[in-house]
């Protein structure tokens, strides 16, 4: 099957999943990521709002605060086409939708931070195997940014976790130059990181 068909399923097939489902499923993943040591240990996460069925991290942006670790959405790069960069989200800070409809936050002075000050990104998926390969939307976002600088040798990236529904899981994804692989990938199954689930 071809990257865009598969792409096309599962996203027909994440949209039947129900609203009680999509809780339960929530609730889940938040509990096996709040596991993880590095969740535990990050001050400064980035994450996503979601959207056309999308794992809702909601729960998770909820018990981070009550850690009060430091909460980041994505912002469309203003002069960087195709690239985002990260803002600070303060609760109940207003949102305005980006080109595409999804909601920002306004990023002025220091809100932004540079990747390398991030602990840990969440990143959303539409498909992903067991070695922890990922299928995103198609844009490319995700791997420009998070894709190492040409010619730097000291490039460390935050650590990335791919947050999504079992039904999300594929046999294998044939991985391309430019893409980026997560270090794990969280579902309401477990967790899965290097190719094993644990």
């Amino acid at each position: 099957m071809s990257t865009n068909k598969l792409r096309s399923s599962i996203r027909r097939q994440r949209l039947q999943i129900t609203a009680a489902q999509q809780r339960q499923h929530a609730s889940l993943v938040c509990k096996n990521l709040s596991r993880l040591r590095q969740f535990q240990k990050a001050r400064r996460i980035a994450l996503y709002l979601s959207a056309n069925g999308e794992l809702d991290p909601a729960p998770i942006s909820t018990i981070s605060r009550r850690a009060s670790k430091q909460l980041y959405l994505p912002v469309l790069h203003p002069f960087r086409h195709g690239r985002l960069f990260f803002c600070e989200w303060r609760e109940y800070a207003p949102l305005q939708p980006n080109r595409f409809g999804i909601l920002e936050p306004s990023c002025h002075g220091n809100a932004a931070k540079p990747l390398r000050s991030l602990d840990l990104i969440l990143v959303p998926l539409v498909a992903f195997d067991a070695a922890c390969q990922r299928i995103g939307m198609g844009g490319g976002y995700y791997d420009r940014t998070l894709g190492k600088p040409r010619g730097s040798s000291t490039w460390k990236r935050p650590y990335l976790i791919g947050i999504a529904h079992e039904l999300q899981r594929v046999p294998a994804i044939k991985s391309q130059k430019w893409d980026v692989p997560l270090d794990a990938v969280v579902t309401e199954a477990g967790v899965y990181r290097s190719g094993f689930r644990f």
